[in-house]
């Protein structure tokens, strides 16, 4: 009873912690001039990846790796199935004009980087390496190129709006951490309370509950009609969740694949990543028709997994 409890509260921490460190970000992305669909995949969608970021982290260092990959994964699945779902719902999304290609393409060949790293058994600290070596170039290039396409924009900011800034992301990423502990002990009592497996848990309570950041920015950026915060932000935490923070956790330790979170897990990943990227090329929107479509396959999804 005790744990059923603890999770609403941690859910609560972790949303409460992103939109901190959320605002904060926001302010110091402005200090450094960089464009909506920059700040929406980078910033946004980086800063909003702090929950699983804290989540899988834990996960691993209390010895639950299942938890941390599915949590990994599943958030990957929400994101795309559940997050870009219900803000299409809420007002459709125009994809004509996004200047998305450069993510697309990062995010594909992160997700196939994670499939082919499990087939030859390699996701260990030398893979984990190399995704944040493609992180770290992906930032990088989309800062430079950013700052050639805007080079004529300026931004004045006061010292104290830069230092609130600061203090909202520390307290933001402390809130977080508090939130993602506490998320991962309760799920992981609950899980062997009802024989269902940490595999599962990670790929549901657990995605769901730290993609509430996203959720909450992306159906604020829905209502508002901003298609590029939208989708940037998607495809920024898609990125960030596979080269991100799957490549920190593996700095710490290896992480097994098990045959439960390939049948249940990550083929769906790469399936719902593929149709996505189809949508995003060659779809004029998300439509409420193709938003209803995905938001049953994640219901399906879900049930499947019980």
């Amino acid at each position: 009873m005790y744990d059923l409890i603890i999770i609403p509260i941690s859910l609560l921490l972790l949303y409460l912690g992103g939109e901190g460190a959320l605002k904060g970000v926001l302010v110091i992305a402005r200090k450094f001039k960089l464009s909506n669909i920059l700040v929406s995949a980078v910033i946004i969608g980086f800063g909003t990846s702090l929950a699983e970021l804290t989540v899988s982290v834990e996960a691993v260092l209390i010895g639950s790796p299942d938890i941390a990959l599915g949590n990994i994964i599943g958030s990957n699945i929400a994101n795309i199935l559940l997050v870009t779902a219900i803000a299409a719902l809420i007002t459709p999304i125009m994809l004509k004009s996004l200047k998305i290609n450069r993510d697309i393409f990062v995010m594909i060949v992160a997700s196939l980087l994670l499939l082919f790293f499990k087939f030859i058994d390699w996701l260990n600290f030398y893979s984990g390496v190399i995704f944040l070596l493609i992180l770290f170039s992906y930032i990088s290039y989309s800062y430079f190129q950013d700052q050639k396409d805007n080079g004529d924009k300026e931004e004045n900011l006061e010292n104290s709006s830069l230092i609130k800034a600061i203090i909202y992301s520390v307290i933001g990423l402390a809130t977080l951490i508090l939130g993602g502990w506490l998320l991962v002990n309760s799920s992981i009592k609950i899980a062997q309370s009802y024989g269902i497996s940490e595999a599962v848990i990670g790929l549901t309570i657990v995605a769901v509950g730290t993609a509430i950041p996203e959720l909450t920015t992306t159906i604020i950026a829905s209502i508002k009609k901003h298609n590029d915060l939208v989708i940037g932000n998607i495809l920024g935490s898609n990125i960030f969740n596979i080269l991100g923070i799957l490549g920190v956790t593996l700095l710490i330790e290896n992480i097994p694949v098990t045959d439960e979170m390939m049948k249940k897990g990550i083929w769906e990943m790469i399936a719902a990543t593929l149709f996505f990227i189809i949508i995003l090329r060659f779809a004029k929107s998300i439509s409420k028709l193709i938003a209803s479509f995905m938001l049953t396959s994640y219901a399906i999804y879900i049930v499947y997994l019980f």
